[in-house]
């Protein structure tokens, strides 16, 4: 047997994890039926899980015994299979975390002076972007100097920080993270990021360490729908941190932050993660408006108790080259890009300019007078949007913004030093998001079928920023309900686990005895609170369970299950009768505004519907905790028999206040088994298919009935219904922004939709992984999966490869004048359950098993 590969927590050798409660986990190339993990700290033994029995390639740690800070760890795994045992090995640094570990360090921020202007700025009815010339809003550069010294065997880099903070070595950026550490509720955690600047500091001579801090969602400026400038954290950019030298023979030395520390403003004159950027490149060091450093200043810091930063961090991860520059007007250069992305764009700036201003506007489409829509339609923002400013020294070079990302596939130059424009080669695309790696490969012969997905799952790369997002242009919120009909998708094709479970430690966060969810999280404590919509609060419940149903993992549900509990008993508390109301339906579906808003529909019954969800998915929850979940299993009954008596009638689901057919309305009931009868089941299938076919095979779903509706249709009998649904080039339908240029998932059906950054009409992507290629899990860490594939014939050929916790699980088949060739493959441990074209169906172990549907036979 050999061991493929391995990680803690997610990661490969991490320096920063947790103290405790990691998972060691490899991959095996044969089913395991015994491990072991010791963990060493140099020759002492801190942990030995012993030997234990179990075919899951991981063991975690007790959440009571805790790792040593900035110690490095030595562990090995002994799997044993049927053939031998197999030893990997790895290591790991858990963050500091307690009050002792952090060498005395202070939080500290930007010049004194600074502060209080920003802080006792006279309101003259300018926005800070106004009135930010002067620097007192400008991104604080902290600095220490490290003298020279006996050769070093490594130096961490330890900090939180109330915003962002990149860190820079003799003024060069020393780490590939940006906009870190992450947004959290600042009040409540506060993220610990370790760096290793080994290879920076590591000659032993002097150097200066400085941390540049971003505002982020921390102190932001810039008034907003959501009020993250009222945040009860609300403050200055802030940083505590510690630099800790090992040298040669064992001499430690440590560099914690405090007033010792210099501070200066540095050339960001503002940042915000909405409105954009403003630099004044005259501000570098040596330049002719460099400010003069003073003494750091010791501020309270954020409240919120630390710990250590588990998901990937933020990288630029890709660059895209420009594929066209024109004059749009005089002296107004647009230059796109091939598809839209998130992050921001590095321009070559000339020398000799100095005192010019170059603007850059992001904007995602462009308007009838071909300028990227960089327009704040809706009056979100009180202070700029998507817009960049750097005025240039005589220096020139490469510039680039760091703390304000935008979701964009146009930019707009304005103020171009050089009368005949940008060079395609001055303006690069930095593609910014979670370093995610991708799970899976999904293929298809249908060109259409393959654009879906392709374009599905760079939206969701593009709505990934510490946690899942609805928009990188205009929101960047944390919305429930999109989480929550996306969550299967992302961990399907992509490594986010982490991300997902930091982000329902968010959501847990907004909840209080006697309220729900908020309806985003993270949450400045002011927008969307104390609503009432189960719809959208569903997610706190089924993301939870969907990170275990792909991981097999219950440390999110241990984690949580006594809130989700919570909050189902306190849902179901305020249905009378057991029906449920919402203020957030079937958003965005056909019809309505494209700016957005709920379908003409009776709220109560996607509502009540949800209700039936959250309190299956409790019950499956305390089952596998080991809790009783009886109540909460009385109660969905309950709820399904009051949904079948209000809103089942002659065959079809109807709300009172229906405006015509509402298919999402069927679709959640087929979705959830509210409706079980086989007759009531079979009408309302029919009933739907019908009305799809009575729109000329068109689907009349929102965010919430899209990820269902062609599932739902292929499992009641209607597979080539589901397919035309899929195939439809005219609008409603994914083929109709095909069609459009686009390269990106809508917010809405409607070609003039606000956003194309929206993940939450692509969770077709679930149909096309699950039932066009065939494959899905069945058991929790997809230690079971189905492989049936729906649509053999009028498509030719599919195939899909899912990274699983057990190793890598695939089917691909090809269809041909009635014969279907599939192959499985069914990693170590783990098994399949087959179900061909001809309805026959078969079991697959470990390994690759080909079959062939011919006629009705097996081959």
């Amino acid at each position: 047997m050999e061991l493929l590969d391995h990680d803690v927590d997610g990661q490969h050798d991490p320096i920063g994890t947790a103290q405790c409660g990691l998972r060691f986990a490899w991959r095996p190339d044969e089913t395991q039926t015994a491990a072991q993990v010791v963990v060493r700290d140099a020759d002492r033994v801190v942990w030995d899980s012993g030997r234990t029995e179990t075919p899951t390639p991981w063991l975690r740690s007790p959440s009571d015994l805790r790792f040593t800070a900035w110690t490095e760890h030595a562990w090995e795994a002994r799997v044993e299979s049927a053939t031998g045992v197999a030893v990997v090995r790895g290591r790991f640094t858990p963050a500091p975390l307690a009050a002792a570990e952090w060498s005395g360090a202070r939080w500290i921020g930007g010049p004194a002076s600074a502060g209080a202007a920003a802080r006792d700025a006279v309101d003259d009815g300018r926005g800070p972007r106004e009135r930010s010339a002067d620097g007192s809003f400008a991104a604080p550069v902290l600095s220490i100097g490290v003298p020279a010294g006996p050769p070093i065997e490594r130096v961490l880099l330890a900090l939180a920080a109330g915003g962002h903070a990149d860190v820079r070595v003799d003024g060069a950026l020393a780490t590939d993270e940006v906009l870190a550490p992450t947004t959290t509720h600042w009040d409540r955690r506060v993220q610990v990021v370790v760096h290793d600047l080994t290879a920076a500091l590591g000659d032993g001579n002097a150097h200066e360490v400085g941390l540049e801090l971003g505002r982020g969602f921390h102190g932001m400026t810039n008034a907003n729908v959501w009020a993250w400038e009222r945040a009860p954290w609300h403050a200055e950019p802030s940083v505590r941190a510690v630099l800790r030298i090992e040298r040669d023979g064992g001499a430690v030395e440590v560099l914690p932050t405090g007033p010792d520390w210099t501070a200066r403003a540095g050339t960001i004159l503002l940042d915000d993660l909405y409105g954009g950027e403003l630099a004044d490149l005259r501000r570098r060091v040596g330049g002719s408006l460099a400010a003069v450093p003073q003494p750091a200043t010791v501020v309270p810091g954020p409240a919120g108790a630390l710990e250590a930063r588990r998901e990937q961090p933020i990288r630029i991860v890709e660059e895209l080259a420009a594929t066209s520059v024109t004059e749009a007007a005089p002296g107004e250069w647009v230059v796109a890009f091939p598809r839209v992305i998130a992050g921001w764009v590095g321009l070559r700036l000339p020398a000799g300019a100095a005192g010019r201003t170059v603007r850059i506007r992001s904007g995602e489409r462009l308007r009838a007078d071909g300028l990227p829509n960089a327009d704040d339609d809706n009056h979100y923002f009180a202070d700029g949007f998507q817009t960049d400013e750097v005025t240039l020294d005589d220096r020139g070079g490469w510039w680039e913004p760091r703390f304000s990302y935008k979701g964009f596939r146009f930019v707009q130059l304005s103020g171009w030093p050089d009368a005949s424009g940008p060079a395609p080669s001055d303006v690069v695309a930095r593609v910014v998001r979670t370093d995610v790696a991708r799970r899976a490969d999904f293929r298809t012969d249908d060109a259409l079928l393959q654009w879906v997905h392709d374009a599905t799952v760079h939206t969701m790369e593009n709505n990934l920023h510490g946690y899942p997002t609805d928009t990188p242009k205009y929101e960047k919120n944390g919305w429930t309900g999109d989480a929550a009909v996306g969550a299967d998708m992302f961990l399907t094709n992509l490594d986010t686990a982490a991300v997902l479970t930091k982000w329902v430690g968010d959501l847990a966060e907004t909840v209080a005895p006697g309220h729900p969810p908020a309806l985003i999280a993270p949450n400045a404590g002011v927008f969307g609170v104390d609503t009432r919509a189960p719809v959208w609060h569903a997610a706190l419940v089924t993301v939870p369970w969907d990170v275990y149903r792909h991981t097999g993992d219950p440390a999110v549900l241990e984690q949580h299950v006594d809130v989700i509990e919570e909050y189902a008993r306190f849902e179901a508390d305020r249905s009378p009768g057991g029906i449920a109301d919402t203020i957030l339906g079937d958003w965005v579906a056909p019809g309505t505004s494209p700016g957005g808003g709920n379908p003409p529909e009776d709220s109560r019954v996607p509502a009540t519907a949800f209700l039936v969800r959250i309190l299956d998915t409790v019950a499956a929850i305390d089952d596998v905790l080991g809790r009783d979940g009886s109540w909460a299993r009385t109660a969905a009954e309950d709820v399904r028999a009051a949904f079948t008596e209000a809103f089942l009638h002659d065959g079809a689901v109807r709300g009172e206040h229906d405006e015509g057919f509402r298919q999402s309305h069927q679709v959640l009931a087929l979705a959830f088994d509210v409706v079980r009868a086989p007759s009531d089941r079979a009408a309302v299938a029919a009933a739907l298919a019908a009305d799809v076919r009575a729109r000329g095979d068109h689907l009349d779903t929102g965010a919430i009935g899209t990820k269902w509706l062609l599932p739902v249709l292929t499992d009641a009998g209607y597979p080539d219904l589901a397919l035309a649904v899929a195939r439809q080039t005219s609008p409603p339908s994914w083929g109709a922004w095909r069609e459009a240029g686009a390269t990106s998932m809508f917010e809405h059906w409607d070609l003039a939709a606000r956003s194309h950054g929206h993940y939450f009409l692509g969770t077709v992507d679930d149909w096309l992984t699950g039932w066009v290629a065939g494959i899905r899990p069945t058991e929790a860490g997809w230690r079971r999966f189905t492989v049936a594939p729906a649509v053999c014939g009028p498509v030719g050929s599919a195939s899909c490869t899912v990274r699983t916790p057990y190793g890598d699980a695939a089917v691909a088949w090809t269809a041909d004048d009635g014969t279907v060739s599939l192959t499985v493959t069914v990693p170590p441990g783990s098994g399949a359950d087959v179900v061909l074209p001809d309805g026959t169906q078969h079991v697959a172990g470990p390994g690759t098993s080909h079959f062939v549907s011919r006629n009705g036979r097996v081959g």
